[in-house]
């Protein structure tokens, strides 16, 4: 499958994937190199991709706003693909925190097991102005929302490390099966 420019996205992904020699060339990313330089955080590998896309799913939702920096940091310690956990973490953006948020809060209020009405009225009516109603009722959600954003973000990081594994070795499977039938054609 090519791109508009008759391009593969394997080679427009390799082309655009920072390599370990780049790094140099970065001021502020010097005082690291030495841990950048790990073959690993590079690498397309079977064990680095897959916890890169749980890393990059858990930091996205659990980090609403520089998780790119976030997921590339932590992936260091975890040897993860570098690029791939920065990257995956786009999949949370603008248009996908609110529903986000509202999906971790009925999470979080099915977990902690509040009723309908979690939000006293009364109390509610007693805070005088907008802004202090606002935020007595983020105070108010933010137990459930907490939880279920932790909740949502365990749930992403696995079910991400499970399709990336999985379709890692269909993948490898089925270059296998090709090349195997490619050995068979070409016996006499």
């Amino acid at each position: 499958m090519a791109d508009s420019n008759g391009e593969a996205p394997r080679g427009w992904l390799q082309r655009h994937i920072p390599t370990r020699e780049t790094i140099d060339q970065y001021r502020l990313l010097r005082p690291f190199a030495r841990q950048l330089r790990q073959q690993a955080l590079w690498r397309l590998h079977r064990r680095s991709v897959p916890r890169a896309v749980a890393l990059g799913l858990a930091v996205g939702v659990i980090i609403p706003v520089m998780h790119m920096i976030v997921a590339a940091l932590l992936a260091i310690p975890l040897r993860a693909n570098i690029a791939i956990a920065a990257a995956t973490t786009l999949l949370i953006n603008p248009l996908t925190i609110p529903p986000m948020y509202y999906a971790a809060y009925r999470i979080g209020s099915w977990e902690l097991r509040h009723d309908a009405v979690v939000i006293n009225p009364d109390a509610a009516a007693r805070v005088s102005g907008e802004l202090g109603r606002i935020l007595f009722w983020v105070h108010e959600a933010s137990g459930p929302i907490a939880l279920g954003v932790l909740t949502l973000a365990a749930i992403s990081a696995l079910v991400g490390y499970v399709v990336t594994a999985v379709g890692w070795r269909l993948w490898l499977g089925s270059k296998w099966h090709v090349r195997r039938e490619e050995r068979r054609a070409a016996r006499p």
